[in-house]
């Protein structure tokens, strides 16, 4: 992992990667968590990507990056489909919090269909909003 030295940011890559740890399964009951975009997923599943805007502007010695949990709850299934769904959510807010590095959350999409290889899968989006630095690392 990669942090700026003066002002104790990470960088872009090192905050997806410090998120992945963050999220990283501590049991057999917690979900896999993969740290970029694929085009498979086997939900139940945390997949990290960016949100939009991507980075903003703070002061030239930081930015804000917006990045995206997307929690794959499994097919559609109003039963448990969507109860796993609000358990991804509620466990990937309680794993940010928990962490040292600033994690303030920033929204959470309402429940929605994502397809994946083909399949239509039951998803909704955490988006999180880090200060990083775009110098170095």
């Amino acid at each position: 992992m990669t942090v700026a030295p003066a002002a104790g940011l990470l960088s872009l890559s090192a905050l997806r990667e410090r998120a992945a740890q963050v999220l990283a399964p501590a049991s057999d009951e917690d979900p896999q968590v993969l740290a970029a975009p694929v085009d498979a997923v086997d939900p139940p599943a945390l997949v990290l990507s960016w949100g939009d805007p991507w980075v903003e502007f703070e002061t030239p010695c930081f930015w804000y990056a917006q990045l995206a949990v997307i929690c794959f709850a499994g097919r559609v299934d109003p039963e448990s489909g969507t109860e796993t769904l609000e358990q991804l959510v509620a466990y990937t807010i309680n794993r940010f919090r928990a962490d040292a590095y600033t994690w303030p959350q920033q929204s959470a999409q309402a429940p929605r269909l994502l397809e994946i290889n083909g399949l239509s899968l039951l998803a909704a989006r955490v988006i999180v909003r880090a200060p990083v630095t775009l110098n170095g690392g």
